[in-house]
């Protein structure tokens, strides 16, 4: 999530399933065979998940099943449909590859399974010192991309405040610093052929207003405030953003760090598969997990509120899962209930 010190080299093989006619500049400076790290011939289990898991275009996926219970103003899913190895219902809008042309992530899936979501997302990096750790990679993130899907439905602020509630296993040891799941809030239907910076999901949302908060590994939350050209708030456990008030942001005191759990590479997402609870209001972004307020910046001066677009018009509500990968990789996001206006 944050600009990246290490010094990465990997010999990358790499492509997707079949040669692309006529690939763009990225495309074809990426392109260099055939990738082992999606074939399903004895394929491995992707980053985040156990053996004898595989990727999810390795299994035939069957058709999904609505669980979504819809209100007038609200939403809520437990994916308790009973569904196996299955398709995105209907309920929601899937936006596979999100950065497709701009990208070295070339293959996503979402799918259902067992009471909960899960995304696989693959990529292939650059070349040796293409990219890693240049003015290029973090302006526009050549390597950065994945997935997003959000409720058919569109929302409103009531009251002046938005709540939304998901379950993710964000704290996966095994994405290190490289992957995150990102809560994304905008009035844009579908991202845009504008970026305002690639590194993050929000950026795929040029020309609209967006909050986004992403929820790493590490557990150095954080939020930004988009108008419909740049970042005009940074929210962490550093950066104020002007507040009168703000708190929290790390898991430096015993009650969030227990909170917002870790997993080891041979744990089962479901040991750390907590509650995030995200309160927006135009001068107020408020992060609980499991019940604990995790971050709060409040008190937010003029230039660094929510967009007045944002707060009073419809907004849609994206769950993306988001990486940063420098070396083949597959690698699982575990989501579970949504909740949105509860």
């Amino acid at each position: 999530m944050r600009v990246l010190t290490m010094t990465l080299a990997a010999l990358l093989v790499t492509g997707g399933c079949a040669p692309r006619a006529t690939p763009d500049p990225v495309t074809a400076l990426h392109e260099h065979g055939p990738d082992t790290s999606v074939r399903c011939e004895n394929p491995t289990a992707p980053l985040a998940a156990l053996p004898p898991a595989v990727p999810a275009w390795c299994v035939t996926l069957t058709a999904g099943v609505n669980s979504a219970i819809r209100g007038v103003n609200s939403w809520t899913d437990d994916f308790a449909s009973g569904v196996v190895n299955a398709h995105i219902s209907s309920d929601y809008r899937v936006f596979e590859l999100a950065r497709e042309r701009t990208s070295s992530v070339f293959k996503t899936q979402h799918f259902a399974h067992n009471g909960h979501w899960m995304v696989d997302v693959a990529g292939h990096g650059a070349p040796p010192g293409v990219y890693e750790g240049s003015a290029a990679d973090f302006a526009t993130g050549p390597n950065n991309g994945g997935a997003l899907m959000r409720p058919e439905a569109g929302f409103q602020f009531v009251d002046g405040r938005l709540v939304i509630e998901v379950d993710v296993a964000s704290g996966m040891t095994a994405y290190g610093d490289r992957m995150w799941p990102e809560i994304v809030v905008t009035t844009a239907e579908a991202p845009t052929a504008q970026e305002t910076n690639g590194w993050y999901a929000a950026g795929i949302f040029g020309g609209y207003p967006v909050v986004a908060c992403g929820l790493p590994a590490d557990r150095l939350a954080e939020c930004r405030i988009y108008d419909d050209e740049t970042i005009t708030a940074r929210l962490d456990a550093t950066s104020r953003g002007g507040a009168t008030f703000a708190e929290g942001g790390a898991p430096t005191t015993p009650a969030r760090d227990s909170a917002w759990r870790r997993c080891a590479p041979t744990q089962a997402d479901e040991l750390c598969r907590d509650r995030f609870r995200l309160v927006l209001e135009k001068d107020a972004v408020t992060l609980f997990v499991n019940g604990v307020r995790y971050m709060e910046h409040r008190g937010l001066p003029e230039g660094s509120r929510l967009p007045r677009t944002l707060t009073t018009s419809t907004v849609y509500v994206y769950f993306a899962s988001w990486v940063y990968v420098v070396e083949p990789t597959v690698a699982r996001f575990h989501w579970g209930r949504i909740a949105i206006n509860p």
